[in-house]
C-alpha cells in the first residue's frame, strides 16, 4: 500500500505542476489575479506531495522493505539508520527524487515570499519553476521510479537482505556530499527562473535582481 501511495503522490505532483503552469500563463495573458493565485497555491500542493513520496521512499529505507527494488539495491539490515536516510540519494532514483523535492520546496518558498512582490512577472517565474518540475516528475514517475517493486513470475517478491549502500558513501562526510551539492545545483534554478520572467515581460528597474542576487 504504501509504494502505491508514493507513486500516486508523484503521479498527483505531476499532474498538478502542470496545471501550475497552465493556470500562471492563462492568468497572467488574461489578466485573471484568482487564476494565478490558484496555479501558486498548485505550488504548495506539488510540495506536499512531493514531501509525502519522499517520506514513504525513507520509511521504506529505513523500515527494509525489501519488496521495493531501489530499498533492495542500496540498503542491508545491518547498515545504520543514519546511512539507510543516506540511501535516499545513494541511486539514480532516489537521487532524482531528492532533486524533486528540493525544487518543489524552493518553489513553495519562492511563492510564499513573493505573495506581494514582483507580481507581473510571478506567473512567468512559477512557469520556468513548474518546467522544471514536470521535467524531474516524469522521470520520477515514469522512467526512474523508485517504488517499483520486485516481481518473479508475475508476482511480489521480497528478498531477506539487500545489497547494501555504494561503500564510498558510507561516510559521514560522503553522504551529506550529494545533498550539499543539490542545494546549490537545483537552487540555481530560481534565479534562473527570475531572469526568464524579467526578460519575458521586459520588467523595467532592478528589484527583481536583488531578489535574484540573494538566492544566487
Amino acid at each position: 500500500v504504501m509504494e502505491n501511495l508514493g507513486a500516486l503522490a508523484i503521479l498527483i505532483a505531476f499532474c498538478l505542476a502542470i496545471y501550475a503552469i497552465m493556470a500562471s500563463l492563462v492568468g497572467a495573458w488574461k489578466k485573471k489575479p484568482y487564476l494565478v493565485r490558484s496555479g501558486e497555491r498548485a505550488v504548495y500542493a506539488v510540495w506536499a506531495l512531493v514531501t509525502a513520496a519522499s517520506g514513504v521512499l525513507v520509511y521504506a529505507l529505513v523500515a527494509g522493505d525489501f519488496r521495493l527494488a531501489y530499498v533492495a539495491g542500496h540498503t542491508n539490515r545491518a547498515m545504520p539508520a543514519p546511512y539507510k536516510v543516506a540511501a535516499w540519494w545513494g541511486g539514480q532514483e532516489g537521487s532524482l527524487l531528492l532533486w524533486s523535492w528540493l525544487l518543489a520546496g524552493y518553489s513553495a518558498v519562492v511563492v510564499a515570499f513573493n505573495r506581494w512582490h514582483h507580481r507581473p512577472i510571478m506567473p512567468y517565474v512559477i512557469t520556468v519553476l513548474m518546467l522544471t518540475q514536470v521535467f524531474f516528475l516524469l522521470l520520477n514517475w515514469h522512467v526512474a521510479s523508485p517504488f517499483r517493486l520486485l516481481s518473479m513470475g508475475g508476482g511480489v517478491m521480497e528478498v531477506p537482505d539487500g545489497n547494501g549502500l555504494n561503500p564510498l558513501l558510507q561516510y559521514w562526510a560522503m553522504a551529506i556530499h550529494p545533498p550539499m551539492l543539490y542545494l546549490g545545483y537545483v537552487g540555481f534554478a530560481v534565479p534562473f527562473a527570475f531572469a526568464m520572467g524579467s526578460l519575458i515581460t521586459r520588467q523595467p528597474g532592478d528589484s527583481w535582481i536583488h531578489t535574484t542576487r540573494r538566492w544566487t
